[in-house]
């Protein structure tokens, strides 16, 4: 018997009811075939979406990976956008948390003589989108996941620019107007490579970091970039 655990997140965990399931399975499976199975007992199609990403035991995959006992299978929808080890640098820092965010918490007092520049971006949320009021954002992640993403974003950045520290901070949860859902602080020797490396890390988070964004409107609700795409 072969058992394979499968986690759900943002809209397809809503649309099935469950955050996560077990299947048992007579032989190892291709994930294309896990997919099928699931949207067969669901009823969803959603599944097929060109769109969605899979991860087996914390990794992309693709629908032809093999999937055996004990593997456990994430389904990714698509997010609101070699590995090295930084838990043991102090100046590279991930955390992701449901507290509230406040920047004076974060940014140093004790500047380094040695860095020029220390760039500092605040994601703050909106009271609007699209032409509709915001009452307010929910924040999900697939949290070990995500960490080992930004972790390769952080790698990617040391390669490319001459960077001193990079921390950020990403909440989860609710988020209200005004309030911040994202602390990302770059600190460097020239001003060019903080800026730079800022703009890298946002844009590369939205891609491929497990991070799902829901907006709350005053006639409903979305899941930022769940759309079909052929």
């Amino acid at each position: 018997m072969v058992k394979i655990r499968i986690k759900f997140f943002a809209k397809i965990k809503e649309d099935i009811g469950h955050s996560k399931i077990t299947l048992c399975l007579e032989t190892p499976q291709k994930v294309e075939n896990i997919i099928k199975i699931i949207s067969k007992d669901f009823g969803l199609e959603i599944l097929g979406r060109k769109n969605y990403m899979y991860a087996k035991n914390l990794e992309y995959c693709s629908m032809q990976t093999v999937l055996e006992d004990n593997d456990e299978l994430a389904i990714i929808p698509p997010v609101s956008g070699g590995q090295e080890d930084l838990n043991n640098e102090e100046n590279f820092q991930i955390e992701i948390t449901n507290k509230e965010l406040k920047p004076t918490n974060y940014i140093e007092n004790n500047f380094s003589s040695k860095d020029g520049s220390e760039v500092i971006f605040l994601g703050i949320t909106r009271d609007h989108n699209l032409g509709r009021k915001v009452s307010k954002l929910f924040y999900e992640s697939y949290k070990e996941m995500a960490e080992i993403e930004i972790k390769k974003i952080i790698k990617t950045i040391r390669a490319r620019w001459e960077i001193s520290s990079l921390k950020i901070v990403h909440r989860v949860g609710n988020v209200f107007p005004t309030e911040i859902s994202m602390v990302l602080i770059v600190t460097s020797s020239h001003r060019k490579e903080s800026y730079e490396a800022s703009q890298f890390f946002v844009d590369q988070l939205k891609k491929t970091v497990p991070i799902w964004k829901k907006e709350f409107f005053e006639d409903g609700t979305v899941w930022i970039n769940d759309k079909i795409v052929e």
